[in-house]
């Protein structure tokens, strides 16, 4: 059987230049493991071993995923404030144009940078416009979309005002007027539930009164960042709460058109010892399933769709393996 393409849609990077706490707030040191370069010749030392483990997949390409490089308190001059999330785009032009690796500028489909969304709207065109100066055409070309990380606000308060704001909620709407999507970053698992909630409102928002052509595209990362159980690996059902209400708030964003989840990120969630792949794909499953019926991590992820009891056909399971992706970042 030939091999069947695989879009890997959320992988972070960043050279030797920005890997510390001056460049990125969460790299504390002294004993911070992503602490060093992270570049596409480490992303291939790993995926080929693995892909001639499986032969069945093959990394087709990735999306790169902005990293939350540190920027000012916006005033005055966006060149200057923004310099580091454009320092970002610089970096990207670079790998495109094959400064760290020849394969790098077939395997990089798309990118998704940082932009201002908390900003005034002529802040956000004004960053756009130095974006797109900085990445040079190719790269350019590539910028599929935007994220502006939400899930750090941790007070409900001042995460409400952020993401309900009037220009919070006009960005968005200028970003699908563009063809650009909006990749979502929320936490259940460190926030709250209400992370997803307040988000989900502003997903209508957003979307009201725009024609199905210009709405904003919503992807959402990790699937929320689900509240885990704590003991592993005994039953969820001591948790039913906090996955009820995760349930509800999923079915609410789902319910924006335009809107897709990434079934990514899940082991930071899961409680210590969660190891065994069999352990893990039998654990989530619920998740899973409800991601599936509401949007219809490799071994993970094969052993999960191969259950019986989510009744995927083989076009179904390749909606997951890559044509969403393909779709979502329009690759």
């Amino acid at each position: 059987m030939a091999p069947q393409p695989l879009i890997d849609s959320h992988i972070h990077l960043w050279p030797k230049e920005t890997t510390n706490e001056e460049s990125h707030a969460w790299m504390t040191p002294p004993d911070m493991p992503l602490a060093k370069p992270h570049l596409l010749q480490d992303y291939y030392a790993v995926t080929d071993k693995a892909c001639s483990l499986d032969a069945e997949r093959k990394v087709r390409g990735v999306i790169y995923v902005e990293t939350d490089v540190r920027y000012d308190e916006p005033s005055g001059d966006v060149a200057s404030w923004a310099r580091g999330p454009l320092d970002e785009i610089s970096f990207l032009r670079s790998l495109v144009g094959g400064r760290y690796d020849g394969r790098d500028t077939e395997m990089l489909l798309g990118v998704v940078p940082w932009a201002p969304m908390h900003q005034p709207t002529h802040v956000l065109k004004e960053h756009l416009k130095l974006a797109e100066e900085r990445a040079g055409p190719d790269a350019w070309g590539r910028v599929k979309g935007f994220r502006f990380l939400l899930q750090f606000y941790l007070d409900p308060s001042k995460f409400r005002e952020v993401a309900l704001s009037a220009n919070f909620i006009a960005n968005l709407k200028l970003l699908g007027k563009r063809g650009f999507s909006f990749d979502i970053g929320v936490d259940q698992h460190r926030a709250g539930v209400w992370q997803l909630e307040i988000m989900g409102e502003a997903m209508h928002r957003a979307h009201a009164g725009v024609a199905e052509t210009d709405k904003v595209i919503f992807i959402i990362n990790h699937m929320c960042k689900p509240e885990y159980e704590n003991i592993f690996p005994q039953s969820p059902s001591s948790l039913r709460g906090a996955f009820d209400e995760w349930c509800d708030a999923v079915s609410a964003m789902s319910s924006c058109s335009k809107t897709y989840m990434k079934l990514s990120g899940q082991f930071s969630e899961l409680p210590p010892g969660s190891k065994s792949v069999e352990l893990i794909a039998a654990y989530i499953k619920q998740w899973v399933r409800h991601v599936l019926s509401c949007f219809a991590w490799k071994d993970v992820v094969k052993m999960a769709l191969a259950d019986s009891e989510y009744q995927l056909n083989d076009a179904d399971r390749e909606w997951v393996w890559s044509k969403t992706a393909i779709e979502a970042y329009r690759v």
